[in-house]
Order: C-alpha cells, then structure tokens, then sequence
C-alpha cells in the first residue's frame, strides 16, 4: 500500500518540474538571446542595399511587428575584413616554379633542396636554369648547377641559363636569385654578332658583366678558325665591350701582335654615328684622308651620309646620299658629289654630279606611275675622281624620268617625261625637260545615254584630242656656267591635233567613213624669210 503511493507520488514531482520549466521559459522569451542580431553583428553585408531591396525589406519588417525594424535613414557603413600577417627577411619576391625529371632531395635541417634530371629546370620572373643537377641553399639564396658526365668523362648535358635576352652555356652556374648577381665558369655565350667564351663570366647586373680570360670572334664554330683573346673583358649589354691589352689569334695560335686596348661595339640595328676614314695615296693629288664622316638616322623612312676627302695637295671632295624608302610605295636614293681638287701644278677646277633613282610601287597607287633615273654633272667630274677606273672611262651620262597617269572611268591620260643625254668628251649636253603628252579618247557627243534600235547617222560623229610638248636646250659644257646655258639655249613648242571622224551606214558594198582634222602648233620663235623680187 505504501509503496504503490511513493511511485505515483514520483510521477506527480516530474509533472510539476515540466509545468514549471514550460512557464518560466513562455516568460523569457522576449528579452531573451536573439540569434539574428548576432549573425547580423558578425557578418555585415559590403554590398550596397537596392532602394527597390529597401522597399521590400521595409513592407516585410511592417507586416511583421516582433522582428526588429531598421530605419530607412539609417547609413550603412561597410567595413571589410582584413587580413596582416609579417613576411620573413628571406623571403623572394615571386614563387620558383621547379621540375626534376629524376628525383629531388629536400634538407630541412640545412634548408637546402637539391633537383636531379636531365631537363631538371628552375624559373624565377625572368631567370631560367636548366641543368641535370641543381641545387638551391635558402639561407643565402643561391643557385647553383652542374654539369653531367657519364662514365667516360663525355659531358652528357651542359647547364643553360637565360635571363631577357641573355643566353649562356657553362660548366657551373651560381647566382643569386634576389641580387640577380652571378660567377659563371667555362661559358659560352653571344652578343650582337659576337660569340664569347670566357674561363669565368660574372654578372653584376642585367646590363654588365665581366670575362676573365676570354676570347670573341664572329665565327660560330665550336673552334674558330680567328678570335681576338684578351685576360679582362667588360661588356655592356648591346653597347660595346671594352678590354685590355688584346691580341688575335688564328687556328688557337697566337699572333705576336698586341694592341694596348680594344672597344668594339655590339649595337644593332641602324645607328647614327661617325665613319671612320681611310688612308690613301695619290700621284697627281698627294695623301688623303678618305671617306670622313658621319651617318644619321633622320626616321624610320630616311637615312643621309655625309663624307669628304681631303688630299694633301689641298683638294677636296664632298659627298651626300641620303636614302628613303616607305614600304608598299616608294623607295629611292640620292648622291651629290662635288669636287674642288688641286694637283701638283697648284691647278684645279670645281665639278658637281648629281645621281637620282626613284621607283614607285604599281600597287600604292592604280593608273599612277613615277620614275626617275638622273645622272648629270660637269663633264670633267668623272674623270677627276680619284683611283676609279670605272668611272673615269665614263664619257657618256643619260637621265629619264617618266610620270604617267590614266583617269579610272574617263578617257583621259597624261604622260611627263624629262631626258637628257651628254658626252664628256665633246662636252655637248642635250636636255629635254619637260616632254608633256595628253590624250583624250574619241568621244561621241551626240549619242543618247538610252539607246533604243541603231544609231543615228549623226550620233557617230566622234571627236579625239592629241595633245604633245617638247622642249629642248642643246649646249657645250665648256664655260662652267651649266645652269645659265641651259637657260639660254632653251626652246619649246606645242603641236595639238582635233580629229574628227564619222562612220555611215553600209550602202551595199561600201562604207563611207569622212574625217576631218584640225591642227594648231605653238612655237617659242619663228623665222620668217620672203623673197624681194625688186633687187
């Protein structure tokens, strides 16, 4: 009886307890942890609110009165996470992308990692190494790579490094990854035209660098037939490189001919600069410093020389040939030579020649072509020039240029020319300048532009041009004035002709076909002669 009143008195505690917890939690509720605010506090949203969003989010707050409302004047200031964290000293400015073909050894303990493999590589921003085996010490940051024999002592792979434009092959390569700074040994490598082998090779930066027991030479052969061998070498990159006492050598034997110092430039591409000259000797006009001067680069289009000669004599020559080409229209070359040369007998005259060659490209411009072939001086120029044979015999000079155009559509075409012809010997000089030609097709006025059935007997009527200039200016080069005769002797006339023509129709076997034709010529002068009967 007792018992069967303790178990249900246990049952009536538990109850209680449930009904107890159930009321004080209906209580709490509203002042009470709020999950929302919490995740809202953690994770504020950087992206701007839509006003359209702002709308919605408003209406949705209203409908709902026990969620929290945001007041629509309220600015929300986004805040972005960050992130800091320390970097070490050692630390390299980009990541190292490695490969070994073999195998890679890793020390922790002496921080060093070790790549094995025939087409083992290491690339660094612009630095590439390839060797079969490299090795890399992170406590000092060096690199270094060496070569592979096989059993017979023959060299299996050789370590190449590239670095820009910088190419080099070698026994052993160390370098430093963040200086860029690096000792080369057994190195071949190539500037400009340039091939350079040096015992070692140290690089200070991108732009110099030093050879200790080198040679250079132009020949690409692993043994060059030439090289000129010097003990210190300094090179700037597509400058010039300077050395020391220097001497050549053919076949690896030295020549005993040693030069106190050397610079050799190993620029490329066109470049302004001086030209050295020559020493030459000449019977009638003494020694002569030969083809002094200097070369510009005006643009991409244009070039000029400019040289001279000066004899001891006390003559002089002077030379300008500038060039110019513009690709797909044009491209041409100019040389004017003057001449004041002095002989033993202290006589001597001045001449000019002037060389011209022009030539358009057909494609640049349809219906449009321009030419020209000048050669024109003083009669003694060619053979006063100084040790050229070829150039003395020349006795005769002969220039033409041509310019023709043809009009698309339109019967219409025009033809310039000049020419010239002169004998050095007899000094007779023949200019024709300028020769103009202008034709018009035969035309048909009269026709309709619609043409029903056959043409009108009147409708065939047609009408050409023919239009020719000539002018002419014969003279002995003997005075010097060569401009002033040319004037002087100069002679011009004209010449048109009007045809006009008309085909009939076939009366049976015969065609008639009357022409016409008017003519009209213009003369500079003209003489007129008459017979006087009277004497």
């Amino acid at each position: 009886m007792n018992q069967r009143n303790k178990g249900k008195a246990k049952y009536i505690s538990v109850l209680v307890l449930i009904q107890l917890l159930f009321t004080l939690t209906m209580n709490c509720s509203a002042g009470g942890f709020n999950a929302g605010d919490f995740h809202s506090y953690l994770t504020t949203d950087t992206v701007p609110v839509n006003k359209t969003d702002s709308q919605k989010l408003n209406s949705n707050l209203a409908a709902e009165p026990l969620a929290l409302k945001i007041n629509p004047d309220t600015t929300i200031i986004p805040k972005a996470d960050t992130f800091s964290f320390r970097t070490s000293k050692d630390a390299l400015d980009a990541p190292v992308f490695y490969h070994a073909d073999d195998s890679m050894v890793m020390d922790i303990p002496a921080k060093t990692i070790i790549l094995y493999g025939k087409q083992t590589s290491v690339k660094y921003i612009d630095n590439e190494l390839y060797a079969p085996r490299i090795e890399f010490d992170q406590r000092t940051n060096l690199v270094s790579a060496y070569l592979l024999k096989d059993s017979n002592g023959n060299v299996i792979s050789y370590p190449l490094f590239n670095q820009a434009d910088f190419k080099t092959q070698s026994d052993t390569i160390r370098f430093n990854m963040k200086s860029g700074k690096g000792i080369t040994k057994g190195t071949y490598t190539q500037q400009g035209e340039l091939f350079i082998y040096g015992e070692r090779i140290k690089k200070v930066d991108n732009d110099i660098f030093y050879a200790y027991r080198g040679r250079f030479t132009t020949c690409n052969l692993d043994t060059p037939h030439f090289a000129f061998v010097s003990k210190k070498i300094k090179f700037i990159n597509k400058k010039m490189a300077i050395t020391g006492p220097v001497h050549p050598e053919f076949e690896n034997v030295p020549v005993p001919v040693v030069l106190p110092f050397g610079i050799y430039p190993l620029q490329t591409g066109r470049r302004s600069g001086i030209l050295a000259p020559t020493f030459t000797a000449n019977e009638q006009l003494g020694l002569a410093l030969e083809g002094l001067g200097y070369y510009k680069v005006i643009s991409d289009m244009w070039d000029v020389v400019l040289q001279g000669t000066i004899y001891s004599y006390g003559g002089w020559t002077a030379n300008l040939s500038p060039r110019y080409y513009k690709r797909y229209r044009y491209q041409g070359s100019m040389s004017v030579d003057i001449q004041r040369l002095r002989d033993l007998d202290r006589s001597g005259a001045r001449n000019f020649n002037v060389r011209w060659n022009h030539s358009s490209d057909s494609k640049a411009r349809p219906g449009v072509s321009f030419n020209a072939s000048l050669n024109a001086g003083s009669s003694g120029c060619n053979s006063s020039v100084p040790n050229s044979p070829q150039r003395n015999f020349q006795n005769q000079l002969n220039s033409s240029i041509t310019y023709s155009k043809i009009w698309k559509d339109k019967p219409f075409n025009l033809n310039v020319s000049g020419n010239h012809n002169q004998n050095t010997n007899t000094k007779q000089v023949n200019i024709n300048l300028p020769d103009i030609g202008f034709n018009v097709n035969t035309l048909y006025p009269f026709r309709r532009k619609e043409v029903i059935g056959q043409y009108k007997w009147f409708e065939n009527i047609g009408i050409a041009l023919n239009t020719n200039v000539r002018s002419l200016s014969s003279f002995y080069d003997t005075l010097g004035n060569f401009f002033g005769e040319f004037a002087r002797n100069y002679q011009w006339g004209a010449a048109h002709n009007v045809p006009i023509s008309l085909s009939l129709p076939q009366i049976g076997n015969f065609q008639i076909a009357p022409n016409i034709s008017y003519q009209e010529k213009w003369y500079q002068e003209k003489f007129t002669r008459r017979w006087n009967s009277c004497r």
